[in-house]
């Protein structure tokens, strides 16, 4: 008998170096310093085998269900994977789900030898009656997956009900996929958790911002049925460190609901952008919008020229000249998308049409907290040399959302906070010649940063330009003074005696702040008054750095401070 050839997951490739990537429906993290959660990990937590139960048993409190029946899995995909694996046997080969849906319901589905049978729902009402209509004696099993991806449209509770019911009376169980769930207006789960054939699936990937530590779960109807799923998969499933910080940003609810508002209002400002530039929206409750567009190839081709990635699907039923876009959740990243759709449909924009953006004289800028008639300070920056390259993405009006990529973990850590506490919106991705050391991406990174800062400030106009604060962690204690003055002149004491930190060298964190007020054109002030761990007199420095630089980049009512009328 020959075998069967296995599917698998691939998504559309780019040629092009990509910055803004919104193809993957990926979020902001719950967790505001990971690396930070990570340095607090034990020995136990890498060299042991993991438990589940820690994660297990939270999951299980929140949601009033006795933990037997929650099973930890690598992802929301694993879940579905062994759900439908574990269904399909003899004469119920028939997976059924509605069309378009996620592919890896299709791929699971192929490769356990069923076939898969699909009911169109690409607007509108869910077809509750044609789709019920095709549950039989072949089903081995219903999938629904709500939001939907890639469409984001939902399935009410009474329709799932009715599913549910339709499906039990031919002995089928009924998968709800519930990946998106935390995006959309009504949960289901609890409506749901007492129907003896369904099964839930959700995960840490979406509204948690957690993907690439690979943690989701089931919920099944019985414990039975839960045991049946774990004994599907090898004894340890998802990482000791998956598990830990899965379990930290599990207990920050607040600030995933926070996450969540901003996903939400940023799903409305890119409908809109979407329809003002001839694409037809589909009305979404996931953290993405699919649209339709004419020549979608074409507009997909000139994003990615433009640096941005959002997803086509090639071939797909029902997706033809669709694109599905993932909601920009700061600033920089909504400006430069809207810059890049605006000039791929080549569309005419103005500040009556479209109220999410303001046009100035060369670009348009979105909406900041500040009032309208000031402008956006943002920044872009690349910088390329032989040593590193370097892009940077600056908003100084912003709450403090960053990605730091610089390969140096310490760094990283580093920019993390003073982005954080300056309330700067940072995105900054570096590739340098690490092979050789760290000096070259220190250098410039603290250099691309500061330029990016000077260029965000303009004239500097309607600042405080003078900042000073404290910064204790534990035993240290740093003080950073700064004039964002034109004149550069770093002073910089911090005291360090190791020769590393991590993998980068003392000297070069030194470095970092003689760079950066080089850069930026400031007088700056850095002293570690006390402390015995470098770790914590340099944190406490780009700390104390952080706060100073909010206060002296901070708006005022008047124009250049200085009695020189410039800056």
């Amino acid at each position: 008998m020959p075998t069967q050839e296995r599917e698998s997951y691939h998504t559309p490739e780019f040629d092009q170096p990509i910055r803004l990537r919104l193809n993957f429906n990926e979020s902001c993290c719950v967790l505001k310093d990971p690396s930070h959660d990570l340095a607090r990990l034990s020995p136990d937590d890498v060299t042991r085998y993991p438990s589940l139960d820690a994660l297990t048993n939270l999951i299980a409190k929140q949601l009033l269900l006795p933990a037997e029946r929650i099973v930890i899995t690598a992802g929301g995909d694993q879940a579905i994977e062994r759900v439908v694996r574990t269904s399909i046997s003899g004469d119920r080969a028939t997976v059924l789900v509605h069309a378009p849906s996620f592919k890896m319901i299709e791929i699971y589905t192929a490769n356990s030898h069923g076939r898969l049978q699909q009911v169109e729902w690409t607007h509108g009402a869910f077809p509750v009656d044609e789709f019920t209509n095709q549950i039989n004696d072949q089903t081995a099993l219903v999938v629904v997956v709500t939001p939907n991806n890639p469409t984001g449209q939902t399935v009410s509770i009474d329709v799932l009900k009715k599913i549910a019911e339709s499906s039990a009376s031919q002995g089928v169980k009924f998968l709800v996929d519930l990946a998106y769930v935390e995006f959309a207006d009504v949960d289901p789960t609890t409506a749901l958790a007492d129907i003896d054939n369904v099964i839930m699936v959700r995960t840490f990937s979406k509204a948690y911002g957690l993907a690439g530590l690979r943690v989701g779960y089931l919920i099944a109807p019985t414990a039975e049925l839960a045991q049946l799923y774990r004994d599907e998969s090898g004894p340890f499933p998802v990482a000791g460190p998956s598990l830990s910080l899965a379990a930290t940003a599990y207990q920050q609810r607040s600030r995933k609901d926070e996450i969540v508002s901003i996903v939400r209002a940023a799903r409305e400002k890119l409908i809109q952008l979407i329809g003002d530039c001839g694409g037809r929206p589909f009305s979404s409750q996931g953290n993405f919008v699919l649209a339709e567009f004419a020549g979608a190839e074409k507009i997909w081709q000139k994003l990615a020229d433009q640096g941005v990635a959002v997803r086509k699907f090639p071939g797909a039923p029902f997706m033809e000249n669709k694109l599905r876009f993932t909601c920009p959740t700061n600033p920089a990243d909504d400006l430069h998308l809207a810059k890049a759709l605006i000039r791929a449909t080549e569309s005419e924009i103005s500040a009556d049409k479209l109220s999410v953006l303001q046009t100035g004289e060369n670009e348009l800028a979105v909406e900041s907290p500040v009032e309208q008639d000031q402008h956006v300070r943002h920044a872009e920056i690349s910088r390329a040399t032989k040593e590193t390259d370097i892009r940077i993405e600056l908003n100084l009006d912003g709450t403090g959302k960053t990605q730091i990529e610089t390969g140096i973990g310490f760094l990283d850590h580093m920019l993390t906070a003073l982005g954080f506490h300056a309330r700067f919106d940072l995105k900054l991705i570096c590739e340098g010649d690490l092979h050789i050391d760290d000096h070259h991406t220190a250098e410039d990174c603290a250099l691309a940063l500061g330029s990016a800062i000077d260029q965000a400030l303009g004239e500097r106009k309607g600042i405080v330009r003078f900042g000073y604060a404290y910064a204790p962690l534990d035993e240290a204690l740093a003080r950073s003074v700064i004039d964002l003055s034109g004149r550069p002149w770093p002073e910089v004491h911090l005291s360090l005696e190791r020769e590393m930190v991590g993998t980068i060298a003392t000297e070069n964190i030194t470095h970092v702040f003689n760079s950066l007020a080089m850069a930026l054109r400031c007088s700056l002030h850095v002293d570690v008054i006390r402390g015995t761990n470098d770790h914590h007199r340099a944190e406490a420095a780009f700390k104390s750095l952080a706060l100073a630089l909010r206060k002296a980049v901070s708006r005022t009512a008047g124009e250049v401070p200085s009695t020189k009328g410039v800056l």
